[in-house]
């Protein structure tokens, strides 16, 4: 999950997340920019046509990437060392460092070139096309000219015969190259491919962009909505235009690149490629996010296609930790703006060509003002009927120890959720099908309506699941605003637009059974459960009995009748729960902590330390001069833990409580621990 980007190293420690060009669309929805650099919240919508609204956006006005229309056949001619070749449209040009030529095809692993006559390409161009065949992804460069200087652009293909169109690397900048010299290619995954360059057309593409903010503007009667170019093209401005709030017209938090709307991606690579970097004092992951980097980096705009009603950017990522470092991934997000909601289609697709592992995902990283304070949801067996809702008005942050995370149930098809002011009956809403978590909380909460402040709301769908080198990864979801229950209203609507069956490939369930409580949800107006104190024998067999657990902000906790046992659920960093004895109890007379315990062998890792901070007599808190592990074994049976403290000199006096670090060390989002008992003997 993505965490706000300017934040201090303790919370951090909490957590292991120039040209215009204005186009105006025909019909009801229309397409803006704007140059200037305002606060958002304080701009006027552009003028526009008079135009109906639009109920549904026809297939004609919604915008795809570019596709086209070739025959894959080209002709080779093989001298010594090169190989001319020839494709019936035209296209020519000459290969080097290619192993073999079958069927017209070329060969190679790496080190394929393939040399243009620049007179083909001397008109200005700031995108290219370019339609190919080949039986791996590649990754590539092209050559060119700007102001007379050789310039070379990076890109990746993917495998199969597919059109690929690129704007230059320059192309926010406003320049034009000239020339095309060369390309060269390499595949991905070090396997060898066969490939034909079969097109490559150049052209002048609208800059969608204003002088100075890099935001482009879809807007119709009821929505404006603002894509940042220079941000990968994520949504750093919504406005509902017939809301009466003279106080509120932007919705989303656009403080930073971590911000906003947009795709986010977390994975540990089974690699020594891969080194990750630092965010703040704590250790990251390979994070490609849409935005940009911890350093204030920005992604690269790959390609944008508009129509009145739709627009297609696709974006190469920043890796967030490792700074400078632009990820080998590509996004893609088509917006389409209709009369009551915003519907985002994304796609996601890793070069790396690594071993990733299993992790929660951002679906998406949703962030709001903090003027919209109040969280809900719906999380009953009775989905799509009108049942009651949860709420929550006092969410912290969501990294931090008290962190709102809200399995969903299994039945609970449901899955919307919305950050509203409770006074106003006014906000904005998320519906993404097939998740199973909401993890949401607030930031440095003040309550302002002002986008470009660090004080934010955050909410992010997640579901457990492995990004996979060279297959895209797709999913959809809907926005809109107004009274809580509008949005609710509207995306019954609408439950059925999409199933996003994507999202079961290469995952582990996260969610919990209809007969299970999750104990850090509650409806408005009931009080949060603590933990209670408990004497020497806490049975958690039974589902009241998790009220004597207290866990940390990394540690989901749910009862699971089929094991008769309580659930815990790392979700990243440092997963723990605490539990508090009766003073009564002495460490001198109890020498054993047993703990009942199972781990399923479909978890990360077979073994694990189990961490104990034992506080009693002086030490009252968690302190690392009180600690006592043990090795754990991750087999699917249910085992008996043992920790004697007899030699331990420092678990003496009135027992306090103890900490327990199920998972110390090392363990990956998704991992659970079923435990029946804990007994002090």
């Amino acid at each position: 999950m993505k965490h706000t980007r300017r934040l201090s190293a303790l919370l951090l420690a909490t957590l292991l997340l120039t040209s215009s060009v204005a186009c105006t669309g025909k019909g009801n929805g229309t397409a803006t920019t704007e140059g200037d650099d305002t606060q958002a919240e304080a701009t006027e919508s552009s003028s526009q046509e008079e135009t109906s609204a639009m109920t549904d956006a026809p297939p004609s006005i919604k915008a795809e990437p570019t596709q086209l229309s070739f025959t894959p056949s080209v002709t080779v001619t093989e001298a010594q060392d090169s190989a001319a070749v020839t494709h019936e449209d035209g296209l020519s040009y000459t290969a080097t460092g290619y192993t073999s030529a079958r069927n017209n095809l070329l060969t190679f692993t790496k080190g394929l070139t393939l040399t243009f006559d620049p007179a083909d390409t001397a008109e200005s161009f700031n995108r290219f096309i370019m339609g190919y065949v080949s039986t791996q992804p590649l990754y590539g460069t092209i050559t060119y000219e700007i102001d007379g200087a050789s310039v070379t652009d990076d890109f990746y293909l993917e495998a199969g015969t597919n059109t690929f169109s690129c704007v230059i690397g320059q192309y926010l900048d406003g320049k034009m190259g000239i020339r095309i010299a060369s390309m060269q290619l390499e595949t991905c995954n070090d396997q060898s491919a066969d490939f034909a360059l079969c097109v490559l057309q150049t052209e002048e593409h609208p800059i969608y962009k204003s002088d100075r903010k890099n935001v482009y503007y879809l807007e119709n009667d009821r929505f404006k909505v603002g894509i940042r170019m220079n941000w990968g093209g994520g949504i750093t401005y919504l406005e509902d235009k017939q809301d009466n709030h003279t106080r509120l017209k932007n919705l989303i938090n656009e403080y930073d690149p971590g911000r906003m709307i947009q795709q986010s991606y977390y994975s540990d690579p089974k690699t020594d490629e891969y080194t990750p970097g630092y965010y703040g004092d704590t250790l990251w992951c390979y994070n490609p996010v849409q935005g940009g980097d911890v350093k204030g980096g920005h992604s690269r705009i790959i390609d944008v296609v508009v129509t009145d009603a739709s627009a297609y950017v696709k974006s190469q990522p920043c890796d967030w930790s490792a700074g400078v470092d632009i990820a080998p991934a590509y996004m893609e997000n088509t917006y389409t703006v209709y009369d009551d909601r915003v519907q985002v289609d994304n796609r996601f697709v890793d070069f790396s060509g690594w071993e990733h592992n299993i992790r929660s995902q951002e679906l998406p990283a949703f962030y709001t003002v903090s003027y919209l304070g109040t969280f809900s949801f719906y999380n009953g067996t009775k989905p799509w009927t009108g049942d009651t809702l949860s709420y929550r008005d006092d969410l912290s942050f969501w990294a931090g120890p008290e962190r709102g995370c809200f399995g969903l149930r299994e039945s609970n098809t449901e899955t919307w959720c919305a950050w509203t002011n409770t006074e106003d009956d006014f906000g904005i809403g998320l519906f993404v099908p097939n998740v199973d978590t909401h993890l949401a909380g607030r930031f440095l909460y003040d309550g302002t309506p002002v986008s470009k402040l660090n004080p934010c709301n955050y909410v992010a769908p997640l579901k457990h699941l492995k990004l996979t080198s060279f297959e895209a990864l797709e999913y959809s979801y809907l926005i809109t605003t107004g009274s809580l229950q509008g949005i609710r209203d509207l995306f019954t609507q609408h439950k059925d637009f999409a199933d996003n069956a994507d999202l079961n490939r290469n995952n582990s369930s996260g969610r919990i059974t209809d007969r299970s409580a999750t104990y850090n949800e509650y409806k408005y107006g009931e009080p949060i459960p603590q933990a209670d104190p408990i004497s020497e024998n806490l049975d958690l067999t039974k589902e009241f009995n998790g009220k004597h657990i207290s866990p940390n902000g990394s540690t989901e906790l749910f009862y699971d009748a089929e094991q008769g046992a309580m659930t815990l659920c790392t979700l990243g960093g440092d997963p723990n729960f605490t539990v508090p004895y009766s003073e009564a109890l002495s460490a001198d007379t109890y020498k054993t902590v047993k703990i009942e315990y199972m781990i399923p062998a479909t978890n990360s890792a077979d073994s694990y330390q189990f961490g104990l901070f034992l506080s009693a007599g002086d030490y009252h808190y968690a302190t690392p001069e009180a600690y006592f592990s043990v090795n754990i074994t991750a087999d699917g049976q249910f085992h008996t833990l043992e920790a004697d403290l007899s030699d331990c000199t420092f678990w003496t006096g009135d027992i306090h409580q103890i900490r327990f670090d199920f998972f110390e060390g090392a363990s990956a989002i998704g991992d659970v621990i079923y435990i029946k008992s804990i007994t002090l003997a």
